[in-house]
């Protein structure tokens, strides 16, 4: 997939201002500056990640991944299908639902969940629990979904995300219109129950089925490739901040198996649902003491009522407490 080309003319705009910094940037991710002559060009997002990845350390800002969806207004080309899917679906309702299963076909290591919240839809951004620079990910994905609501003229009440930012006195800026919360326990952006489910006036089903069906086989021929362990792993990493949820029936019926056939392919893989179950929620903890999380939102991020019930779970795994293995991680660093 690639970007839009306006988010190449920020980084054009951001070079006409600070040329060595970007410049430095260019030769660490290894980006022609030729580029930079051609007004229209667009750019994989892999090379905008690695740009974005640098440049949060350049300029010392942390937010810059929100920052470029704003100014930039990054988004998928039109001209892909599922970016076609959700212009023309028939409201947002179904044009999330579409992305939220077609999204990964076009921007591997995120995932999309939807819930409900009073009078609020929010949307999350999950990245995959062993990528690298998960917050720039999910802010990307954020970004993204933020230009398809704000194309259409959608207002967005508010945006979520893990990345902190600099200086204590500050605890929100203004990102798409609307106000920035950061260093929660979630990345996700929220819009209200009417514009969900407001009528879009230039809808087609006719295109957005036959764009499903193009979108359903090419999700097939990615599954295809992944083991049964990933495709379950992939399902339950939509549940963020709702692990407790988890269980054998509703991922069975997400891959289309009984609770009996699903056991026993993992039994043939020498593996358990429990087990697949425990070393998942394992390698997010692990992720989140490393980012700095606390016990306490650890613990309820992945379910427990308790922090102690954490702590007790991840000794019984680790033989550590999560200070002794954040102790650790940091001396081996």
């Amino acid at each position: 997939m690639n970007t839009y080309n306006g988010v190449w003319r920020c980084i054009q705009r951001l070079h006409q201002i600070y040329p060595f910094e970007v410049n430095a940037i260019f030769q660490r991710v290894g980006i022609s500056k030729n580029l930079l002559v051609n007004q229209n060009v667009s750019i994989p997002v892999k090379i905008l990640l690695d740009f974005v990845i640098d440049a949060q350390s350049v300029f010392k800002d942390e937010l810059i991944s929100i920052n470029f969806g704003r100014i930039a207004q990054i988004r998928p080309n039109y001209g892909e299908a599922f970016g076609l899917i959700f212009v023309y679906s028939k409201n947002l309702e179904e044009g999330f639902k579409l992305l939220q299963s077609y999204i990964y076909t076009e921007l591997e290591g995120i995932n999309f969940l939807i819930s409900e919240d009073k009078n609020l839809i929010k949307i999350h951004s999950v990245a995959d629990p062993n990528i690298q620079h998960p917050s720039i990910y999910e802010n990307i994905g954020l970004s993204i979904l933020a230009s398809f609501i704000r194309s259409k003229r959608f207002q967005i009440k508010q945006i979520n995300t893990k990345t902190s930012i600099q200086g204590n006195s500050v605890s929100k800026k203004s990102v798409f219109n609307c106000p920035i919360n950061t260093s929660c326990e979630e990345t996700s952006l929220s819009i209200s129950k009417k514009n969900y489910l407001k009528k879009n006036s230039i809808s087609n089903p006719n295109l957005v089925n036959y764009l499903s069906t193009i979108l359903e086989e090419k999700a097939q021929r990615i599954t295809a490739n992944m083991s049964l362990i990933e495709k379950i792993e992939k399902l339950m990493n939509n549940y963020e901040s709702h692990f407790n949820l988890i269980n054998l029936l509703d991922i069975s019926n997400q891959l289309g198996l009984s609770t009996n056939s699903l056991r026993n392919q993992l039994l043939k893989e020498n593996t358990t649902f429990r087990e697949i179950f425990n070393n998942f929620k394992l390698k997010k903890s692990k992720h989140m003491i490393k980012d700095g999380f606390s016990v306490k939102a650890i613990s309820y991020h992945l379910g427990y009522s308790e922090p102690s019930s954490f702590v007790r779970w991840f000794v019984s795994q680790t033989k550590l407490t999560p200070t002794s293995f954040k102790l650790n991680t940091l001396l081996k660093s």
